[in-house]
C-alpha cells in the first residue's frame, strides 16, 4: 500500500497551526504499516533548507493556470528521516518563495492564496500524469487539497482519496473568474455555495472516497449541523460511508516532561518532585507572588474569542482575588490582549500575561501549572489539553469536539480533568470551584495528575485507526 499525504503546512519545516503537526507527525507514525509513504508540502521562503539538507531533484515542469505558465521544481529533505517521512516539496518562485505561509508580515493574508493552491494541486497531478509519482491512496488535508478527488476523477485515475478536516471554519472560497483559470471540466462539477461562489473545502467533502476529521466529538457536531449554513449541512449528510473521527495525537518524545529539554527539572507519574520545582520557576519567572499552596492555571493560545476568553475574563477578577493564580501565554486579538494586561496590572501578584509566542514558556507552563485552562467555544482536537495530560496539568475545558472526547470528568478515584457545559460563565464558574476543592485534597490531586499522565495519546494509535481505514477500500 503506497501512500501520497498533501498538505499546505508540514511540521518541522513550515507550521502556521495544528495541520502541520498532524501532516508532520501522522505520515511518520504510519510509515510502520504501509508499504511507503511521501508527504508532499510546498517550499515556503521560510523554510531552512540547510537545516533540513533540502535538495533538488531532477524533476521540474510548468502548469497552465488559464493563457498562463508556471515553472516549477521539486527538492527533496534529506536530512535524518527519522524526525520525519520521506518529504518532496514544490518549488515555485512566483507562489512560493515568500517570507510567509498563508499571510505577509502584516497578517494579512496574501491576495493570491487560491491561485497558489490551485497551482500546488496541479502539480501533484502534473506529477502523477508524468508517471514521476504513483499511489493508492491520496489523503488530502483541508480546502488547500480540496479539488484533488475531483482532479483523480475527472481524469479517469482510479485511486483511492481520502479527506480530513481539520477545521471547518476555513472553506477556500474562490470565484466563478477564479474557477476558470482550471481545467474545463471542473466548472460542469462543482456546485456554487449560497454565497454564490465555491467552496473548495466543499468539493473535498464531495468528491472524496473516505472523508475523516480530527474527533468523534467534531464530527458529531459537523453532522448535526451546529452553527453551519445549510449548503454545508446537505454536503455533509449526502456523504455515503459517513465522517470518521480520528483523533490527532502528540509526539511523546518531544512533549515529555521526564526528558523535555526546556525544562531544568524533569518528572514522571513515579516521582512528582520536579512539578512543583517547575511551578516555582514559573511563578518567578512571572513574578508572582511565591506561594506554593494555591493552585496555578495556565493557559497556552491564540487570543480570540472563539477560545474562551470572554468567560476566562469574566472570572480571573473573582479567582485572582480569592489568591488563585492565572499565567497567560499567547497572541492576537489587541482587545484580548488588553484586557489581560490590565487585569495583570490590577493583580500584579496573581496574573502574568506574556504577549506573543514562546517555545521554552510553553512548556514551561505545561510543566509549572496546576491545571490548565481551555473553556474553547468549538474545538475540533485541540492539543494542548492532551500536552496538558502528558505533563500531569489537569485540564479544564468545554465540553466540546475533541476535548471531550480526550478529557475525562473527575469524580472521585476517576477521571482525568474538569468539564463543563453548556458554555455559558455559570457553567465554567462551576467546573472552577470543584477544581479548586479537589485540588484542596492532597491525596486526591496525587492520583488525578497520576491518572492524566498515564493516558496514551501517542500517534501510533491514531495511525492505526487511518490505516484501517485506508484498508477498508483495497
Amino acid at each position: 500500500m503506497n501512500i501520497l499525504f498533501v498538505a499546505s503546512e508540514v511540521a518541522p519545516f513550515s507550521k502556521a497551526g495544528g495541520l502541520a503537526d498532524v501532516a508532520g507527525s501522522l505520515p511518520r507514525a504510519l510509515k510502520i504499516y504501509v508499504s511507503s509513504m511521501l508527504v508532499i508540502t510546498p517550499l515556503y521562503g521560510i523554510i531552512d533548507q540547510k537545516k533540513y539538507k533540502i535538495k533538488p531533484l531532477e524533476y521540474v515542469g510548468k502548469i497552465w493556470l488559464g493563457q498562463k505558465t508556471y515553472p516549477y521544481s521539486i527538492f527533496e529533505a534529506t536530512s535524518d528521516s527519522s524526525s520525519h517521512a520521506p518529504t518532496w516539496f514544490i518549488r515555485s518562485e512566483q507562489f512560493f518563495d515568500r517570507q510567509g505561509i498563508y499571510t505577509d508580515e502584516s497578517g494579512e493574508g496574501f491576495p493570491d492564496n487560491n491561485l497558489r493552491y490551485f497551482f500546488f494541486q496541479l502539480v501533484i497531478m502534473d506529477l502523477l500524469s508524468r508517471k514521476i509519482i504513483d499511489f493508492d491512496i491520496l489523503h488530502c488535508n483541508d480546502h488547500h487539497t480540496g479539488l484533488l478527488p475531483a482532479l483523480l476523477k475527472l481524469n479517469g485515475i482510479n485511486r483511492t482519496t481520502v479527506f480530513t478536516i481539520h477545521n471547518f471554519l476555513y472553506h477556500g472560497h474562490f470565484s466563478e473568474k477564479e474557477l476558470g483559470l482550471l481545467p474545463e471540466s471542473l466548472g460542469r462539477t462543482f456546485k456554487k455555495t449560497q454565497w454564490s461562489n465555491y467552496s473548495a473545502l466543499l468539493e473535498g467533502i464531495t468528491h472524496a472516497d473516505i472523508v475523516t476529521t480530527v474527533s468523534r466529538g467534531y464530527a458529531k457536531e459537523l453532522l448535526a449541523g451546529e452553527n453551519l449554513d445549510s449548503n454545508s449541512i446537505e454536503r455533509l449528510q449526502a456523504l455515503k460511508n459517513g465522517l470518521t473521527g480520528i483523533v490527532n495525537g502528540i509526539d511523546t518524545d518531544y512533549w515529555n516532561p521526564g526528558v523535555d529539554e526546556h525544562l531544568t527539572f524533569h518528572y514522571s507519574p513515579n516521582d512528582l518532585t520536579g512539578k512543583s520545582q517547575n511551578k516555582s520557576v514559573l511563578l518567578n519567572h512571572f513574578k508572582l507572588s511565591p506561594e506554593m499552596d494555591m493552585p496555578v492555571i495556565g493557559s497556552i493560545s491564540r487570543l480570540v474569542e472563539n477560545k474562551g476568553f470572554p468567560l476566562i475574563v469574566e472570572v480571573l477578577e473573582e479567582y485572582a482575588g480569592q489568591g488563585v493564580k492565572f499565567v497567560f501565554l499567547g497572541s492576537g486579538d489587541p482587545h484580548i490582549a488588553k484586557q489581560l494586561q490590565d487585569l495583570h496590572q490590577r493583580f500584579p501578584n496573581n496574573i502574568g500575561f506574556e504577549d506573543g509566542f514562546n517555545e521554552p514558556l510553553a512548556h514551561l507552563i505545561e510543566a509549572g501549572a496546576d491545571m490548565f485552562l481551555m473553556p474553547s467555544r468549538f474545538e475540533p482536537c485541540g492539543l494542548n489539553q492532551l500536552y496538558s495530560l502528558r505533563y500531569g496539568t489537569i485540564p479544564i475545558v468545554n465540553r466540546t469536539g475533541g476535548l471531550g472526547d480526550t478529557v475525562l470528568q473527575w469524580s472521585p478515584g476517576m477521571g482525568t480533568g474538569f468539564l463543563f457545559e453548556p458554555y455559558r460563565v455559570e457553567a465554567l464558574r462551576e467546573s472552577l470551584e470543584l477544581a479548586l476543592q479537589t485540588f484542596s485534597i492532597k491525596a486526591e490531586w496525587v492520583a488525578l495528575i497520576k491518572r492524566a499522565m498515564s493516558q496514551d495519546f501517542s500517534w501510533d494509535w491514531s495511525a492505526q485507526q487511518y490505516f484501517k481505514l485506508y484498508e477498508s477500500r483495497k
